[in-house]
């Protein structure tokens, strides 16, 4: 009993809090600018950039992770509160750190040891206070033993953490950043220690931050100047305006650049403002033609007032300056509601491409189900649900579904074989 309560917990302690129940952002804009950052890094640190992927997570606070594999976490908050892009880097350099470093895979044995740790002492403990006749002792005992594995462990991660760092520091150099921004990152910490009362949990794991800002001075003698980025600046407008109060979104960004526009645009449609928000999105558009994102922006808003055909003539120009699955996946939805056969055809080619790419993609199965229903093409709708049901763990309902299928699509031996995929998936109780 024991053993495995302390597991719960030193597991618990080894993810950040983030890790527990993630609240996931998808935004081609937001993920294709940390990618552009991620990838030299990866390249810089002797990684394939093409295995890198990034999570971007809805959580205010300041943090990034790696949980395993080369994906990098990074929190809304992070982005938000970062002033320039080599905040950023250098974080995300950090995480890389960890990647390099096989810091998950070394942190699991470490986790395992302060197990052995804590169990002989509860073990010695329950012997001490049953046989012993001496409860005191032996609960002192085992509270002793998980206080010192708790130490071992934690003695582990703040080394670790000091380790990426100094790769960090590395890749920032090699890339040309400036270790400025790993000054600023301190500072944001430094300011969530003290307005935080859960920061213990941070600090468990990470050491003091004056002790990192010593450990790495010698990086932060006349550092570079920051770098300027109008991406950066238009995505961190974006997510400010989406995720903070309007009003206070209104006070912040009043000047007449892009990312100020942007961000008013986007305020002022959460105020239900909407022509409004719209004349600004048209002046954003007037100033940068060429911005897929503009158009995309414009036409969720357009598609969530229900103005079906102004949503898909932005949508088809977004995607025409920037073929991506997530654009393709709204643009798909807006040809749907139009309730058109010719235009459900045009869709289905488009959440065909979408799930080539992202084929656990569950949103892209069921469009791509009301696509096939809308021509007619029971089969292929019914298959498309199967596949629905499968990306959503509901490996049961799937296998229903594929049941019923199996010997539906003599001529097509791709869907044939994703059938058969799907029946010898372990079912679910």
């Amino acid at each position: 009993m024991w053993k495995k309560i302390f597991f719960i917990f030193a597991f618990w302690m080894f993810l950040p809090p983030s890790a527990w129940a993630l609240s996931v952002i998808r935004d081609t804009e937001t993920e294709e600018l940390l990618l552009g950052y991620i990838r030299p890094i990866f390249e810089a640190g002797g990684l394939n950039p093409q295995n890198a992927e990034v999570v971007i997570v809805n959580d205010p606070t300041i943090n990034a992770f790696v949980a395993g594999g080369q994906t990098i976490f990074i929190h809304t908050g992070l982005i938000v509160k970062a002033k320039h892009p080599d905040d950023l880097i250098f974080v995300l350099s950090h995480e890389t750190g960890h990647i390099i470093g096989g810091h998950i895979v070394r942190g699991y044995q470490a986790l395992q040891n302060a197990q052995t740790t804590a169990l002989i002492s509860s073990v010695l403990g329950g012997v001490l206070a049953v046989a012993g006749g001496r409860p005191d002792a032996g609960i002192a005992l085992m509270i002793g033993g998980q206080s010192s594995a708790m130490g071992l462990f934690t003695k582990y991660r703040q080394t670790e953490e000091s380790a990426a760092d100094r790769t960090a520091a590395d890749i920032v150099a090699k890339l040309g950043y400036s270790m400025a921004g790993f000054t600023e990152v301190m500072k944001f910490i430094k300011s969530e220690e003290r307005l935080n009362e859960s920061a213990d949990s941070y600090l468990r794991t990470h050491p003091l931050t004056q002790t990192r800002v010593e450990e790495m001075s010698r990086f932060l003698t006349n550092p570079k100047p920051f770098r300027q980025d109008e991406s950066f600046d238009l995505v961190r407008a974006k997510l400010i305006g989406f995720l903070q109060e309007p009003d206070r979104v209104l006070s912040y960004y009043q000047g007449n650049t892009l990312p100020d526009l942007y961000a008013r645009s986007i305020a002022r449609y959460r105020q239900h403002q909407f022509q409004e928000s719209l004349e600004i999105l048209y002046e954003l558009i007037k100033k940068r033609p060429d911005n897929p994102y503009f158009y995309e922006l414009k036409g969720q808003f357009l598609f969530e007032t229900g103005q079906l055909s102004l949503a898909e003539e932005a949508y088809q120009k977004a995607y025409r300056l920037k073929q991506t699955p997530l654009i393709a996946l709204s643009y798909a939805q807006v040809l749907l509601e139009e309730d058109k056969v010719e235009k459900a055809l045009t869709a289905e080619n488009l959440l065909k491409s979408v799930l080539h790419q992202e084929p656990e993609e569950s949103l892209g199965w069921r469009l791509l189900a009301r696509a096939y229903d809308r021509q007619g093409k029971a089969s292929y709708a019914e298959y498309a649900m199967a596949e629905y049901d499968r990306a959503g763990g509901r490996v049961p309902q799937a296998q229903k579904r594929a049941g019923r299928l199996k010997d539906s699509f003599p001529d097509d031996p791709v869907i044939t074989q994703h059938l058969r995929d799907i029946l010898d998936l372990p079912g679910h109780e």
